[in-house]
């Protein structure tokens, strides 16, 4: 198979220990997941084999070995058969996710087309896994930075399903509740489908790589 011309993964969170396995921090265990894992050239496996690492990677335990540490992102290298390009972790808060970013792209003269960032999603439900490019940013403060500070929406996204407060939950009723469930962490009987989520978002980032946006949306949006 043949590069679709994405040379970086993005994966979106917020540092610290404070926000380890938090729904928020999906996309940094994704990218932390494919990193672990070894993805043979035509990215057969690739499911399972990050499922493998889902557990440790929301755990926020697979994020030192292999990662330099840069003044505002950490950044790797990810490999698959003649593919090869930079996974990247912004360690400002969600928020302001694209100022590092945009260094990275200007250090390492990568345009935006060419990234692929994988985020939490309210609007999906928990589990879902769908893949995006361009379009708005669904209320995501993540992606409104990467737009403004990185040259626009024309970026893929791997879009990961941590669904809404469950209606008739104090969370659903408060002003505040979304951010406080984002913030959360994966309740017992949730953990084995957001380890299964890790694995799919990790077929998707490999799919969009090896195969291009159609081939990714064929399927995983359908």
């Amino acid at each position: 198979m043949v590069s679709a011309g994405f040379l970086t993964v993005v994966g979106l969170g917020n540092p610290g220990t404070r926000y380890t396995s938090t729904r928020h921090n999906i996309g940094f265990a994704v990218v932390d997941a494919l990193k672990a894992s070894s993805i043979p050239g035509d990215g057969s496996g690739v499911e399972s084999e990050c499922r493998a690492h889902a557990r440790a990677a929301i755990a926020g335990e697979l994020g030192g070995a292999g990662w330099s540490e840069r003044s505002d992102y950490s950044e790797s290298s990810l490999a698959i058969g003649k593919w090869s390009g930079s996974i990247i972790k912004p360690q400002s808060f969600m928020n302001r996710s694209g100022e590092p970013l945009s260094r990275f792209l200007s250090f390492r003269k990568v345009d935006i087309s060419q990234v692929i960032v994988v985020h939490d999603e309210i609007d999906l439900p928990f589990g879902a896994v769908r893949v995006k490019v361009d379009g708005g940013e669904g209320g995501h403060n993540g992606l409104r930075s990467i737009s403004s500070e990185c040259g626009g929406r024309g970026y893929a996204r791997v879009r990961v399903g941590v669904g809404k407060p469950p209606p008739g939950s104090p969370l659903a009723a408060s002003p505040d509740g979304v951010a406080t469930w984002v913030l959360g962490r994966f309740s017992q009987e949730e953990q084995p489908i957001a380890e299964e989520m890790v694995g799919r978002a990790c077929a998707a980032v490999v799919t969009l790589i090896l195969s291009g946006v159609r081939a990714a949306q064929n399927k995983f949006n359908s």
